[in-house]
């Protein structure tokens, strides 16, 4: 269930930076944003986990995914 609202935030977020790209900002500047939304909104889909392998999960979908280390 946990993945489930991970997924969904990434779509979220990538919804979010496409409507200011277009709405917003306006212009190349805005399309350029707009194109970069993209990437949260098909690691969403796709249950991609794009940071994972920063912490040393596994990219390829949130049941791979480990938790980050506690400090």
């Amino acid at each position: 269930m946990a993945s489930n609202y991970g997924r969904l935030a990434r779509v979220a977020l990538g919804g979010t930076l496409i409507a200011v790209g277009v709405g917003l900002v306006g212009g190349t500047a805005g399309w350029i944003v707009a194109v970069f939304g993209l990437v949260p909104v098909a690691a969403g889909v796709l249950n991609l986990c794009p940071i994972a392998p920063l912490w040393g999960g596994h990219f390829l979908g949130s049941k791979y995914c480990k938790q980050r280390p506690q400090r």
